[in-house]
């Protein structure tokens, strides 16, 4: 996309300007790339209108449901909040299809057949046996709804996943490329001739001397232990074992969001930080359980988040030590705003604790507000049921060992594709954050794109400008509907049933526990 607003000339300049004939309206938007990409913004601006304002109905589109509103059991499989079975659930908003997951479009296509095969499997699969079984009482509950106390099939089924994915990223990291990790570490510099042309390039700058992060990092880590221990929000000997643990996460999962193209952060890392919180009783203190989870996990999320920007940098050739300097005054500057908007919530509106009457800065995040509401503890004796969710651990480390073994040993080497972390980790958005319809419709369209125009070579760089284009477009629909609307209270008119929208199905049966 940066390259395309940079562009002053056409891609193929000989061949736009060889005659008046084939200057038309397919060929202009084709070979100006600019062009193109306004044309693809303006479209989807126009259209995100109908799903984020006038028609929200079509976020949550269960157009097979809508054939007979009154059974129970199809809404159950087809719906959005269902199991969007056969695509009978779809989502047309293209902000809440790419919210978490982000674009289908430039996710490499074995891992969208990844995805792919692990949501048949267990979502279409394991979900309906186990609502079949009737595994703690989930027929009770809707198979996918997540609004009521006790646990739905789905989420017993995602929970277990998220839990599985941990020590499965672990493992798999370790089959499948820790020849390439030894290399790397044994060699690190940019000058390396099995490095690509971008690293011989980016060698000629000079380098941040490692003094300077180990510097920024000493003063982050005192500041942080002082303020901490000094307010009561977390003993400093805590803030360091949270940070001990969730940099041990860092390099799995970075390598693994760096091949798959998902940025892999959501449940497995958090459920990791609850457990931990809780099993040093800390939460008998909803202030220490948040600072705890909020402490290592953003030093995970910002942790990834800078390398992504450091491998920007690296393709648009900026030197390392301005990148250094910008990426130091962003995070400050955006920390600084975070912290003050959450202060001056708290101000405003106050806070209502059902634990004590402290209070912890992050608990107007969407992480604090997530945090656990039981505070005997997940895995205590009051609930010792979910004790049984800890096999996951052993399966989620067995899983990529036969795959490893075949693609090996065997003529099966396609099985080297088999991600396992990756199926994991997507299927661990469900349900509380993705829909079964968002997810579905996500990899139709990434299929869909992939074997039809994506196996052309020449197309690629502009399903890349589509995506970006797409984004834009969404991005500012958005800015203009909560700025002029939402935020002014001015809602659309109702149509029909559409006002059963803010994420929830249009198919109240769906949501709803059998009677």
């Amino acid at each position: 996309m940066l390259r395309s607003l940079h562009e002053r000339k056409s891609t193929n300049t000989d061949e736009y300007n060889s005659g008046a004939s084939n200057r038309n309206w397919r060929n202009l938007l084709i070979h100006n790339k600019l062009l193109l990409f306004s044309f693809i913004a303006l479209l989807t601006f126009i259209y995100e209108w109908f799903p984020l304002y006038i028609v929200p109905a079509l976020s949550v589109f269960s157009w097979i449901c809508m054939m007979n509103r009154k059974n129970y059991l199809l809404a159950q499989l087809t719906a959005v909040r269902g199991l969007a079975l056969g695509g009978g659930g779809l989502t047309l908003d293209w902000s809440k299809i790419t919210m978490y997951l982000g674009s289908p479009l430039i996710v490499p296509s074995w891992a969208l057949i990844n995805i792919a095969f692990g949501f048949i499997l267990i979502i279409w699969l394991i979900v309906p046996i186990v609502y079949g079984a009737n595994v703690r009482n989930v027929q009770a509950h809707p198979i996918g709804g997540i609004i009521f106390p006790g646990l739905t099939s789905m989420q017993l089924v995602t929970v277990f996943t998220s839990f599985a994915c941990l020590p499965a990223i672990f493992v798999h990291t370790f089959l499948f490329h820790k020849s390439n990790l030894w290399n790397q570490f044994r060699s690190r510099a940019l000058d390396n001739m099995g490095n690509d042309i971008h690293a011989r390039f980016m060698s000629l700058y000079r380098n941040v001397p490692d003094w300077w992060y180990c510097l920024l990092f000493t003063a982050s880590l005192i500041v942080i232990c002082v303020i901490c221990n000094h307010t009561g929000w977390l003993k400093w000997y805590l803030v360091l074992l949270s940070l001990f643990i969730y940099i041990l996460l860092v390099l799995p999962f970075g390598l693994v969001a760096s091949i798959t193209g998902q940025f892999l952060q959501n449940a497995p890392v958090y459920y990791l930080g609850v457990i931990i919180s809780q099993g040093l009783s800390l939460g008998k203190e909803s202030k220490q359980s948040y600072t705890f989870l909020t402490v290592g996990y953003v030093l995970f999320v910002q942790t990834l988040a800078l390398v992504q920007d450091m491998k920007l940098g690296h393709y648009l050739k900026i030197g390392h030590r301005p990148l250094f300097i910008a990426q130091c005054l962003a995070g400050f500057i955006c920390s600084s705003i975070s912290v003050g908007i959450q202060y001056i919530y708290f101000k405003i509106y106050g806070f209502n604790n059902e634990y004590d009457s402290n209070i912890s800065i992050f608990d107007y995040t969407l992480l604090g507000r997530s945090v656990f509401k039981n505070v005997s503890g997940f895995l205590s004796d009051a609930n010792e049921a979910n004790r049984y969710l800890l096999w996951a651990f052993l399966v989620g480390a067995v899983l990529p060992i036969p795959g490893w073994l075949l693609s090996r040993w065997t003529r099966f080497n396609c099985l080297k594709h088999l991600h396992w972390p990756l199926i994991l980790v997507t299927i661990s958005w469900m349900p509380a954050l993705l829909s079964a319809g968002a997810l579905f419709t996500w990899i139709l369209i990434g299929l869909t794109v992939y074997f039809t125009v994506g196996k052309y070579t020449w197309t690629k760089r502009y399903i890349y400008l589509a995506s970006g284009a797409l984004d834009v477009g969404v991005n500012m629909t958005q800015i203009f509907v909560n700025t002029l609307f939402i935020n002014q209270k001015h809602s659309f008119p109702v149509w029909g049933r559409a006002k059963i929208n803010n994420g929830w199905d249009s198919c109240t049966l769906a949501l709803s526990a059998k009677n």
